[in-house]
């Protein structure tokens, strides 16, 4: 499962265009299955489509503050082949709305069936019914993935990585990489351009031609027993192919392009698009000081360094680290690697927060009472 918020273009501010749009199922190959409606007093199923938008329309009309959009748009999708009941959906809907703090707030909900993955659609009116208030729900992300594990895990359905990716338990040596140093792993590399690489594979015509193309990612294919493996370009690190995907299998690979040849000849540098490099788990954290920091560390220091040992000594003096821990350890377990302990500074640092949240909050009640 994965679930993402659509952005609106800007100056979109109409809830009627979003509920016809989810109405509809206008996109190729697409068909409406179910729709219902909830949190309207005037509507709750299809038939009351107009009603309800009628209703949603005149409660954002009673807030006049709010300049930009008073709607989000919320999808839900499911793993190829995966169709959930309705009474399912029905849960799984309230339990995102409820997550993000929608619980109360009039929504539509359409699911959309096509050739690809079943999918909902969540048209939902910012502005509350009662209170007319204008709620935004801060760190979206991270209440929609805490909420897609919850459900998968709830009702069975496939497992899925950040990307709706299914999660892969193959290489457990990159699994414990990436847990114990809070670092993307090579294996998590390579799969993250599955797509790119079966292009490759599919357009091209000879073995020279599939070698330069996923030389781009500075990757190359190599045997390796009794199979094959994607090794990094001028590194050890290596994956082996089939894990990536079926098609990249020795009897798939030879099928396509006859027995294995090697390359001959190495890419221009100036050709390359990426190349595998030590990042952290969170995207985000690569952007940050002490992500720079951390690296100025690597070109200096000999020995053994992770992203992970570095935050924990940063723990003390750094508020800044003590997010990005928990940050990591958040994508630990949206990756279904399960939650790990936490370093004892941490668990002392969040302790003495705590603590002073709690005075802050007395102190405060303190003064109102006097």
């Amino acid at each position: 499962m994965i679930a993402h918020k659509v952005g609106r273009k800007s100056g979109a501010n109409s809830f009627k265009a979003l509920a016809r749009y989810v109405a509809g199922a206008r996109e190729d190959n697409e068909k409406l299955g179910d729709l219902w409606i909830e949190n309207c007093e005037l509507a709750s199923t299809k038939e009351d489509l107009d009603l309800a938008i009628v209703e949603i329309e005149n409660t954002q009309g009673h807030n006049t503050r709010v300049k930009g959009d008073r709607s989000y748009h919320l999808v839900i999708s499911f793993a190829e082949g995966e169709v959930p009941e309705l009474e399912v959906l029905r849960d799984i809907e309230k339990s995102f709305a409820k997550a993000l703090g929608f619980e109360e707030h009039e929504r539509i909900i359409g699911t959309h069936t096509n050739t690809d993955n079943y999918h909902m659609h969540v048209a939902i009116n910012r502005i509350h019914p009662e209170t007319y208030k204008v709620h935004t729900p801060y760190y979206d992300f991270d209440a929609l993935e805490k909420t897609r594990l919850e459900m998968e895990l709830k009702y069975g359905l496939t497992r899925t990585n950040a990307k709706g990716e299914v999660l892969d338990k193959a290489n457990p040596k990159a699994r414990d990489y990436e847990a114990n140093t809070y670092e993307v792993s090579f294996s998590t590399y390579v799969k993250d351009y599955k797509d790119e690489l079966l292009k490759i594979r599919e357009t091209s015509k000879t073995w020279p031609e599939f070698h330069e193309g996923i030389a781009a990612y500075s990757l190359e294919l190599k045997k390796r027993g009794n199979g094959f493996v994607f090794k990094e370009l001028d590194g050890p690190r290596m994956e082996k192919a089939s894990t990536v995907h079926r098609d990249f299998s020795k009897k798939s690979m030879e099928d396509k392009f006859g027995p294995y040849q090697a390359p001959t000849k190495e890419l221009d540098p100036s050709k390359r698009k990426d190349r595998y490099e030590r990042r952290p788990l969170k995207e985000r954290h690569k952007n940050t000081e002490l992500w720079g920091s951390y690296k100025k560390q690597l070109g200096k220091k000999k020995g053994k360094h992770s992203w992970r040992s570095f935050l924990n000594a940063h723990v003390q003096l750094n508020h800044a680290a003590v997010e990005m821990l928990k940050g990591e350890e958040a994508m630990l377990s949206l990756m279904g690697l399960g939650s790990r302990r936490q370093p004892k500074q941490l668990k002392e640092r969040l302790k003495r927060q705590g603590q002073r949240d709690k005075t802050t909050q007395k102190s405060k009640a303190t003064g109102r009472d006097r």
